[in-house]
């Protein structure tokens, strides 16, 4: 009697555990599916040739959002106001090219009489004209928006502040929390530094 129950409960347990190990399978293969479904079927399907240095990480860029500042479109006459600024972006102690003529000629801004954004560069110095046929104040994130490129407290480009990295503004060498936020004043000195935070 007591080796027959024995037999029972041993059936029973050996059932169970064929059970519980069938639903795990089946829920690592759904987990499976799921991750596939999520990265576009590469988890199955990457070489042993790839490498961490080809995987692009894509963001979400505050020029997706662009302040309607940035769709004025504009030309010489008529200007209620007209002056500059310098910027300079370093990312990892790498001083960035600002490209020329950002904000002139745009999909935008390209009619005559109205070829220019509200921001826009003429050169690759770093100097930015702001321009506008009323006398408003500009934030500079305006000016990321027209650049297409992302800029707020989180990062600049693609590179985000972490906890190994951190993002610096300085207007005339002080530090500046308003980020794309900063009205643009003639005459300023404005760096953005992107670096490793010190330890």
């Amino acid at each position: 009697m007591e080796s027959k129950l024995s037999q029972i409960i041993g059936d029973i347990v050996n059932s169970e555990t064929r059970i519980w190990t069938i639903i795990t399978t089946l829920s690592l293969a759904a987990l499976l599916i799921l991750l596939a479904q999520q990265y576009g079927g590469d988890l199955f399907n990457q070489s042993s040739d790839d490498s961490s240095e080809n995987e692009e990480i894509i963001f979400a860029s505050t020029a997706d959002n662009p302040d309607p500042i940035a769709q004025n479109c504009l030309d010489h006459s008529g200007l209620a106001r007209h002056d500059h600024s310098n910027l300079n972006i370093y990312i990892n102690g790498v001083e960035q090219m600002i490209p020329s003529s950002v904000g002139i000629n745009t999909e935008v801004c390209n009619q005559e009489g109205g070829n220019m954004h509200a921001v826009h560069t003429h050169d690759g110095s770093g100097k930015l004209h702001i321009e506008s046929n009323e006398d408003i104040d500009i934030p500079i994130g305006v000016f990321f928006d027209i650049w297409g490129v992302h800029f707020n407290e989180t990062g600049i480009f693609d590179y985000r502040v972490n906890s190994t990295h951190e993002l610096i503004m300085t207007i005339d060498g002080l530090a500046n929390y308003d980020f794309d936020n900063y009205f643009l004043i003639n005459g300023k000195e404005i760096a953005i530094v992107y670096q490793e935070r010190a330890v």
